[in-house]
This record gives C-alpha cells, structure tokens and sequence, in this order.
C-alpha cells in the first residue's frame, strides 16, 4: 500500500452488523472510538489500535496510531483472524521490513472488554505471513500463534526419504511466554504419487499460500499449497503430526501451469463452512486447451501420464469461456480419498440476471477472471479489466441453478 493510500477512507455513520468484509492493510490515524485498545511497542512507544466497521461491499479496516513510529516505506497489516481475535504486525524499524526484529507483533481484541497484547520477539525465527494461524480458545480468554517455517528434505543417499518442517508456536497462557520450535517430519510423499512432477521441476514439497483455522479440542490448522495439497495439523497436541492430504488432480487446462508454478490464487481456491465440519475447494479453468500437434498426437487422459511423457508439446488456451468445479471433504479429514464432487459450472450454461447486462457489455476483450470462495454456499468471481479505466465487478454462481448474479449486498453499477 503506498504512503498516500494510508489515509482512511470515510465510513457510512450506519454501524454494520454480523460478517463484514476487511481491509488486509491498516491506517494509519487517531480516530478512537469504543473499540480502540492501547498498548506499548517493543521500544516501549504507545500505540492504539481501532476497528472501524462497514456494511459490506465497503471495506471494514483498521486504523493504527503511534506517532513515535516512521510509516514512510511500509504500514502495519493483519496477519491472521479467528473469532473476535485479530493478529497483526507492526513495522518498527523504518530502515528494514526482512527480519523477525522489524515487526511487532500484536494480538487484538475489538469487542467486548478490548485490549491489544505486545507478543514476544519469535527473532531468530522468521514468520511467514500466508503461513501463520491465530488461534482462539476458550472465547478469547487465550490464544495461541501457530506458524509453518522451512521445509528441509531428508536424503538417503540420492534418495530422498522424507520432508522436515519447522512448526513454531506461541501460547498466551503458557508461564514461559515465549515461543517453541517443533521439527515436524513427513514420511509418506502422497503429492508425489497423485500429482507427480517431473525431474526436470524443482520445487518445495510444499509451498503455504494460505492458512485456515479450523480448531477445535487440539487446535487444528490447515496449511494450503493451492498447487499440490493441505497439511492438517493439532498443534496444541504435546506431539503434533502433519497430516497431508493431496487436492484434486488439476484440469486438463491447468496442467502447464503447475508446471510452470504460475500463481493459484488466479485459479484456485480453498475455504471452509461456517461451522467448520467441511472445507470446500474450487478451481477455474479456460476452455480445453489444444496442442499444437493434436492431429500428430494421441490425447492423454491422465496428468500423471502427461508427466510422465517425455513429449509433452506447448499448449494454447482457447481464451474465451471457463468453467469451475467444486469439492468438498468433511471434517475431520480422513484421506484424499475423501473429496467429492460438488457441482461444475460451465459459463455458456450459466444465465446472465437482465440488471447485469449492461455492466458485462462494458467489459472489453482484455478482461480477466479470478475464481474464489468467498462463501461456503456459492462461488464468486471477480472480473476486472487491464486498461486506464480500471473497471471490475464482482460476481456470484449459485448452484444448482447456475445463475450469474451480483451478491445480495452488492449494487451493479459499483
């Protein structure tokens, strides 16, 4: 965020209520109100903390104030969420955004009787943003901070044999009031079976995209690598294991692009249901692609073939149309085995609500599409376009009916 976006912008005075949409950023202004909480930086400088709510599509956002701090290259941001309870971190050091020691790291309480706890120092640890969980226990009366660190592979010999992961914890309620390394080991390489890469592709066994707290009795989180899998972890068990389940094998039309480690995010997406006994994943694709000499070639069915096939030819995706599909796998996760189908979407079977039309036409040939969850009942996708004019619009796919429409609290001509 640059420097003259820190300004917030102005709210509606209508409080919202229920689920609200935020801002990752935050402010930087003095604009208390009855959720501001204060506390002190590592160096010992005040500093307040406040939630200022909108009614979705407005942005909810937080506003930060410590005028002993210099703002000037980069702002505080939110980290993680779980319940009331938000996880964010502070810049502290105006010459350096690299190490652990140039952030301050806060846990905050918005409602109720608020406050705004400095954690200690994880230096000489280094915490992964995408990859670090906020839990919650006991309404907030604790709380714990579980990050994924680096991932070492185990060789015997040439071989390898297995994965080791750091898992680094935080726990509000433990006498130490530090933080604790744990080396997790991963023995059964499933991806490797299911979603093969080829020698050619180097690539961490795993690479965290984005974190989801699920919780629970043993505090269970879910790290995603949007490419390959999901690790599932307790990590408030005295011996915590990684369980690792492989997502579905990629569309035909996304195989290149595994390859290539192209940005998921743009494609796929993984959330979970609002009471937490599933976790839902999508992925979008364009039209089938072509190879260059499909007439010379044989079609190949399966990725782990086309890997495996030393003639792999470029392909060409047909840019116009896409369709998404939907899983789902309960929880608690057995095994990979435990995704089911939901539904496929395809846009030419898809019907257009009339107030949309005249929002879809103004929308030229460069537009682009990103397919995510942002519901546990429908998909959405955000369609923007590359020019001076910066047009978007966000839409939703219901199923089973597979209706275009904007989201309930969502105008058109936004």
């Amino acid at each position: 965020m640059a420097v003259s976006s820190w300004v917030p912008p102005s709210l509606p005075e209508s409080a919202a209520s229920g689920l609200v949409l935020r801002d990752r950023w935050c402010y930087i202004a003095d604009l208390p109100n009855n959720t501001t909480a204060e506390s002190t930086t590592s160096s010992g400088l005040p500093i307040q903390v406040t939630f200022r709510a909108a009614r979705p599509p407005l942005l909810s956002h937080f506003c930060v104030h410590c005028p002993g701090l210099d703002f000037r290259r980069i702002g505080p941001k939110i980290v993680a969420t779980d319940a009331d309870l938000v996880l964010l971190c502070v810049p502290v050091n105006p010459n350096s955004t690299t190490g652990a020691s140039d952030w301050d790291y806060f846990v905050y309480r918005p409602r109720a009787a608020q406050w705004l706890d400095l954690l200690p120092s994880p230096d000489p640890r280094c915490l992964n943003d995408s990859a670090t969980a906020l839990i919650s226990r006991q309404d907030g009366a604790w709380y714990a901070v579980a990050a994924l660190g680096a991932c070492y592979p185990i060789f015997h010999g040439h071989a390898l044999i297995r994965w080791e992961f750091d898992l680094h914890l935080y726990r509000s309620s433990s006498n130490s009031k530090g933080w604790i390394s744990k080396r997790l080991s991963l023995n059964e390489l499933e991806r490797d079976n299911l979603i093969p890469l080829p020698p050619a592709v180097h690539r961490l066994y795993h690479v965290t995209g984005k974190t989801i707290t699920i919780g629970g009795e043993h505090g269970t989180v879910a790290w995603v690598d949007l490419w390959r899998g999901i690790f599932f972890c307790d990590v408030l068990k005295k011996r915590p294991l990684l369980q690792d389940v492989p997502l579905p094998v990629p569309a035909r039309a996304n195989w290149d692009r595994l390859l290539r480690n192209g940005e998921p995010s743009f494609l796929r997406d993984v959330t979970i249901s609002r009471n937490k006994d599933s976790i839902k994943y999508v992925e979008l694709e364009f039209r089938p692609p072509q190879e260059l000499n499909a007439a010379a070639t044989t079609p190949v069915k399966s990725y782990a073939d086309w890997v495996r096939n030393n003639s792999r030819k470029p392909q060409v995706i047909i840019p116009h149309g896409w369709k998404s599909t939907t899983w789902n796998m309960a929880i608690p996760v057995g095994s990979s085995d435990g995704w089911h189908r939901d539904c496929v979407v395809d846009v030419e079977d898809v019907s257009l609500e009339p107030c949309l039309a005249h929002l879809m036409a103004m929308l030229s040939s460069k537009t682009r599409y990103v397919m995510y969850l942002s519901d546990y009942v429908c998909s959405s996708v955000g369609i923007y376009e590359e020019s001076e004019s910066e047009k978007a619009a966000m839409l939703t796919t219901t199923t089973p009916c597979s209706s275009l429409q904007p989201p309930p609290c969502y105008p058109p001509d936004n």
